[in-house]
Order: structure tokens, then C-alpha cells, then sequence
């Protein structure tokens, strides 16, 4: 029962230490993964066209007869 012991006991301290040296990088990619997400509000119409994947006016084509 000792050796249990001594096996979580040693485990928790070594959880302990892994959390305090990357305390700082651990928080930041829980705000990351589970943090509100920051849209970026459109200033206008032409911001938002040119996120669009396609162009959706024509363009005059030269092979017409």
C-alpha cells in the first residue's frame, strides 16, 4: 500500500510541476480552444466582396458572334 502511495503521490507532484512551467502556454490555448471568437465587424461592402471565393459579376466576353 506504501509503494501506491509513494506512485501517486510522486504522480501528482510531477502533474504539478508539468502545470507550473507551462502555465502560460496551457491557459493560452485554453482561451484559444474554448474562448468566445472575436469577429472582425465589416467596414463596408467592398471588405466583404473580397472575402468572397467568387466573382459574381459577368464579364463581356470577346467570342460572342
Amino acid at each position: 500500500m506504501l509503494i501506491y502511495s509513494c506512485v501517486g503521490i510522486t504522480f501528482i507532484v510531477w502533474v504539478a510541476i508539468y502545470l507550473l512551467y507551462f502555465r502560460e502556454e496551457i491557459t493560452a490555448w485554453f482561451n484559444n480552444h474554448f474562448g468566445k471568437d472575436h469577429h472582425e465587424v465589416s467596414a463596408g461592402d467592398e471588405q466583404a466582396e473580397s472575402q468572397l471565393p467568387f466573382n459574381y459579376t459577368s464579364s463581356p466576353k470577346d467570342d460572342a458572334p
